[in-house]
């Protein structure tokens, strides 16, 4: 009696043990059944909605088009969505570029191929088109997607461009004075990659130093802006607090100005400001001097003139202090040949009126002021300001500085230095 109540309960003890792994096995193929549906959904949606497909190239003069040709695009999906994005051409009417299938990619190829071969015909064609127009009109032409490119890819992508300015067009040159500080060579990155978006435009760097400073033309020798590096020494009368700062290095910039140039636009952009690069194609229209709004300057938030019917009436600035031109110097632009017939004036060294000084000298009437930036009603240029950091403390001279990456991180920085220099 008792070995077949054992048998049973050994019998029962393998019937349980058997159901409990089928048990298991079940809920572990349903587990992983449910996370490869999950995955596949995900998947689904992410081709479907997700814009991190849809790529933008931004295309900008003195941007290499090799580098950004759509032919290389990669990562492309024959379920993106997105609305049609209307391209003009001169001579054409506007089509639609939508690439979802291969059919429509090769009807839209033929569409931009027959709107830019219309367009360029229709330029050339005109008896009363000059030589400038018809180039400008096939640049024009030539922003449309390539066939080629277009065939190649089924990604959708939009390119931003500037207007061509061609080859009349007047020569911006930037004067930005520039001193030793550890953030110094990071705002003239920032500064260079705006600049680098404008075409015909000339960079003048000039640093308050009695020397060239190596980091300063290390940075310059790896930047594509085409630029001329300048010494522009303050005396120590003009240096510490509640003293005129970068007047020595705008006024170096101003004499080689005077000595090397006959005609452009001047333009000071210090090199901690924020710039749009459209205010860099609408000071190209300055006859005498133009003005345009500053934003983030004192607690009003924006200095910029008063404008009323396309004339300037006043400024708006929240440190006024009797000045006739109460402005910021990214504010204004100069025609070149109107400051060499007004005898090319420099920047006088006073405190909070540098502008003023500049601009009365020039003999400008504030009537004659020509405002820019659609009758200045856009901020394009702000006055921003980085936090400022301390030089940092002195390597060791150790093997693991010397005989490491640490050696060479040394020359791009900004140390503390030795009691009593300066």
């Amino acid at each position: 009696m008792g070995e077949l109540l054992m048998n049973d309960h050994v019998m029962s003890s393998v019937r349980w043990t058997g159901m409990v792994a089928l048990f298991r096995t079940v809920v572990g193929v349903s587990v992983v059944s449910g996370l490869l549906v999950v995955l596949l959904w995900s998947e689904t949606q992410v081709g479907v909605k997700t814009p991190a497909h849809i790529h933008f190239q931004a295309h900008a003069r003195g941007i290499p088009e090799s580098g950004s040709s759509l032919s290389q695009a990669r990562h492309s999906h024959h379920r993106l969505r997105a609305r049609p994005e209307k391209l003009n051409v001169p001579g054409a009417a506007p089509y639609n570029v939508t690439f979802l299938e291969d059919k429509k990619v090769k009807v839209a190829a033929a569409a931009a191929e027959d709107a830019t071969s219309a367009a360029v015909a229709a330029a050339a064609a005109a008896a009363a088109v000059t030589p400038t127009q018809h180039q400008a009109a096939a640049a024009a032409a030539s922003h449309a997607p390539s066939p080629a490119s277009v065939n190649g890819s089924r990604k959708l992508v939009f390119t931003i461009d500037q207007d061509d300015p061609g080859p009349a067009t007047p020569k911006i040159y930037v004067i930005t004075p520039t001193y030793r500080r550890p953030e110094q060579v990071a705002e003239l990155t920032r500064l260079a990659q705006t600049l680098m978006l404008v075409s015909n435009l000339h960079w003048l760097v000039v640093e308050d130093a009695v020397a060239p400073t190596r980091r300063v033309l290390a940075f310059l020798d790896s930047c594509s802006v085409p630029h001329t590096y300048l010494l522009g020494t303050a005396s120590r009368r003009y240096k510490g607090a509640n003293k005129p700062r970068g007047v020595s290095n705008r006024n170096a910039g101003l004499k080689w100005l005077k000595g090397h140039v006959k005609e452009g636009i001047i333009y000071f952009a210090d090199d901690d400001n924020t710039y749009d690069y459209r205010i860099f194609q609408e000071i190209r229209a300055t006859k005498q001097v133009s003005m345009f709004p500053v934003g983030l300057v004192t607690r009003l938030g924006v200095s910029s003139p008063i404008v009323s019917g396309g004339k300037l009436i006043g400024f708006y600035d929240g440190w006024i202090a009797g000045r006739k031109f109460p402005v910021d110097m990214a504010g204004f632009a100069v025609n070149v040949q109107f400051y060499l017939k007004r005898n090319a004036p420099m920047m006088p060294y006073n405190v909070g009126f540098e502008e003023d000084g500049f601009l009365k000298a020039l003999k400008i009437k504030p009537e004659d002021i020509e405002p820019l930036a659609d009758n200045c009603t856009k901020i394009l240029v702000w006055h921003t300001r980085t936090v400022k950091s301390l030089p940092a403390l002195k390597m060791p001279d150790s093997d693991k500085v010397t005989k490491t990456n640490l050696n060479h991180l040394k020359s791009q920085m900004v140390f503390q230095l030795p009691y009593g220099l300066s």
